[in-house]
């Protein structure tokens, strides 16, 4: 039900940005707002870069992750080997069709600001 599910469809391909805690505030602001529907980007005022690939992610990341889309699956609380795990998915996701799905990407670039 996310939109960063339908453009990581759309582009196999995807990032994993990672931010120091001066960022914290943009950083759970972008996780908090459907892109779909606002300007997110925008708001909050962070430098966006391209990786070679073409790939979005941000000047600011302390770490970029880039990956190549290997598989969407959507979790069941049966595959999960931890108890707790296992109680947290039935918890959460009251009905089975409200269960987020779970993206699996092999890692084509890493980048680490010094």
């Amino acid at each position: 039900d996310r939109y960063t599910l339908e453009m990581i469809q759309k582009k196999q391909t995807y990032t994993l940005s990672y931010f120091s805690d001066e960022y914290k505030d943009k950083a759970l602001f972008l996780g908090n707002q459907s892109g779909r529907d606002s300007k997110k980007m925008q708001e909050v005022k962070l430098l966006s870069i391209q990786t070679p690939s073409g790939n979005i992610s941000f000047e600011e990341a302390r770490l970029i992750i880039e990956r190549k889309l290997i598989q969407i699956t959507t979790p069941d609380p049966g595959d999960f080997y931890a108890q707790e795990a296992r109680e947290y998915i039935k918890e959460t996701y009251k009905d089975p069709n409200e269960y987020r799905k779970y993206v699996f990407g092999e890692i084509t670039g890493v980048w680490v600001k010094k």
